[in-house]
């Protein structure tokens, strides 16, 4: 295979740590990227332990850092140190995070609340039948959680809802749009997914959240989108959101916009719509707190917890295979 001129560095993969790359992504930006293309979120651990452990000792030249699935974008000033200086310092870190079995991150758990088949993710799906596509498989009930449920092998609603609620979600990270958190649960019996639309809404109601593949996203705006509607919540992006003094490293002006911040834990409580537009009301007023409260999340003991579950998790990872096989995909 030839050498690509993108690969900066590479480490292999042993028993305690993921194989690791840092890519050329710019001029001024490079990619640390950990594991192999798949879903599995022991390599998002490492991707939040190195974004923690670089905001916590910051290196020089260092503008910016962003965390995806399995891998770190960082910007750097060329002007205050070299690409080589910058990749032996990202190196040392990477090698100074502790393995997955003694690894702490620095987390939340936060409470939000759901309205689920509200007005607004209905009217989403509403305007994109009458405006965009009539017959797709997807809306033919006025609106994507039956087909969520169909999907997925569901007994109903209520089976979809309960699914959902009963998991904690981890926020893998933050971006797309500004402030668009990425969910994906942390009970590996949660087992959701469903496709995309297609072509694309092109309109989503702030707060609504969607699913797309394993991961839940809430709109931060009103936007385009493609994941399957099925809810609403408060809104998480655009707010000033003080300093919280229980940080170990405070977050950057930025981040404080946000409500949710990567690494942090979320649980939904369901609500109803006119309880959710009375929470929303508050937001705006100013009135509302969210509940968050920090809490680490030690590594080694979330993988024990869940070890004795892999035989259940494996049935009904199969049940929901064979439910998805026999949807019609948009």
């Amino acid at each position: 295979m030839a050498h690509s001129h993108a690969l900066l560095r590479a480490q292999t993969s042993n028993s305690a740590r993921p194989a690791m790359q840092i890519l050329q992504a710019g001029d001024h930006q490079v990619l640390m990227q950990y594991g192999a293309n798949e879903m599995d979120i022991k390599l998002n651990f490492r991707a939040q332990a190195l974004q923690q452990a670089l905001s916590g000792e910051p290196v020089a030249g260092i503008r910016e850092t962003a965390v995806g699935f399995r891998s770190v974008l960082i910007t750097f000033d060329p002007s205050s140190i070299s690409r080589t200086s910058l990749l032996d310092e990202l190196v040392e870190r990477e090698e100074s995070v502790p393995n997955l079995d003694s690894l702490v991150l620095q987390s939340r758990t936060v409470t939000m609340p759901i309205a689920f088949d509200d007005a607004m993710t209905r009217a989403a799906v509403e305007r994109y039948r009458i405006s965009v596509r009539s017959d797709a498989p997807n809306v033919r009930d006025g609106d994507n959680i039956d087909y969520i449920v169909h999907c997925n092998g569901l007994l109903s609603r209520e089976d979809f809802y309960d699914t959902f609620t009963e998991a904690t979600w981890w926020t893998a990270f933050i971006g797309y749009f500004p402030g668009l958190p990425f969910l994906y649960s942390l009970d590996p019996c949660t087992q959701l997914s469903a496709p995309k639309y297609n072509p694309a809404r092109m309109w989503t109601a702030e707060g609504c959240l969607a699913l797309g593949g394993p991961c839940v996203a809430i709109y931060p705006m009103s936007v385009p989108g493609s994941y399957q509607l099925f809810g609403r919540t408060l809104p998480v992006w655009n707010r000033v959101f003080s300093a919280d003094p229980a940080d170990d490293v405070p977050a950057p002006a930025a981040a404080r916009s946000n409500v949710l911040r990567t690494a942090d834990r979320v649980n939904f409580s369901r609500v109803s719509e006119p309880e959710l537009l009375a929470m929303r009301l508050e937001v705006f007023e100013g009135t509302y707190s969210y509940p968050a409260a920090h809490d680490n999340f030690v590594v080694s003991e979330y993988l024990k917890g869940i070890a004795p579950l892999t035989s259940v998790a494996e049935s009904i990872a199969g049940k929901r295979h064979i439910a998805a096989s026999r949807a019609e995909i948009p």
